[in-house]
């Protein structure tokens, strides 16, 4: 497993694919970590050099000593500047899901000439918008409950909220078992950045990068990505039919062809 050094600590990630391909980074989800997203990048190996992180103090990523101030979601995207530059890789596609899009739009805003195209899922790039419904704003408030739960009881209780919102035995068992081993300070301060920062419609308007928004037609945050792919200037939205959250990972099959079409027609129009 490669690591980063950043000084006291180091962060953690995968690297697949030809060192002269062109690169492609991959963020995460909460609780998930790096590993979220191994079978896209195994599939885009032939074409990527694929470069997955875990963020500080998830997965196998470590993070700066206690004394050290709360993170704000400048220094996520800046722990992914500096891997980048670790790795001399000047430009690349970002894509990202949940909390890892959120960082994508980030890094993206901070080096724009470094970014040659986004994918994002699950980003909310403006909370309690007026054009949002009330799906959405539960949806918001439940992840927002879940970092304040982690701060106080740790990631155990997280876990408990968000398997209540299953279907299934089967499938809250297996909600509480992706929060179990989680660091609860890093978790909860991932939501505290999150929570901190402004609204980014303001700033959005300085993307020019190609991007794509993807979401789950039964996705609560639907709303969301509506309002992300209009405000982007070269923006677009791909809605999955029969899925909810998470769709990299529920529709896998469908999230790689829409990525897929996108990286054609930015090749398509590249080469025109």
């Amino acid at each position: 497993m490669p690591e980063l050094d950043r000084g006291g600590w180091s962060l953690a990630y995968d690297l697949t694919g030809a060192a002269d391909a062109p690169a492609a980074l991959l963020l995460h989800d909460l609780p998930d970590d790096r590993r979220a997203w191994r079978a896209l990048a195994r599939d885009m190996t032939d074409g990527f050099r694929t470069i997955a992180p875990d963020f500080r103090g998830l997965g196998e990523s470590g993070r700066p000593p206690d004394a050290a101030p709360p993170p704000a979601m400048a220094d996520y995207a800046g722990d992914l500047i500096a891997l980048l530059d670790a790795l001399g890789i000047q430009r690349c596609a970002v894509v990202g899901a949940g909390f890892g899009a959120e960082v994508a739009i980030e890094l993206a805003l901070a080096v724009q000439e470094r970014v040659d195209l986004v994918v994002l899922s699950g980003a909310n790039p403006a909370p309690g918008h007026p054009s949002y419904d009330a799906a959405l704003g539960a949806a918001e408030a439940l992840r927002a409950e879940q970092g304040r739960l982690a701060a106080r009881f740790g990631t155990g209780r997280a876990g408990v909220l968000a398997a209540e919102a299953q279907v299934g035995t089967f499938l809250r068992a297996s909600m509480r078992e992706r929060y179990r081993g989680i660091d609860a300070d890093a978790f909860a301060a991932a939501h505290e950045a999150l929570a901190a920062r402004k609204d980014l419609l303001p700033r959005l308007g300085a993307l020019a990068a190609p991007a794509l928004v993807v979401a789950g037609e039964a996705d609560p945050l639907l709303p969301a990505a509506r309002l992300l792919a209009e405000a982007l200037p070269d923006g677009r939205l791909v809605t999955i039919a029969g899925c909810g959250r998470g769709a990299p990972f529920v529709a896998p099959r469908a999230f790689e062809g829409a990525l897929g079409a996108f990286l054609g027609d930015v090749r398509a129009t590249a080469n025109g």
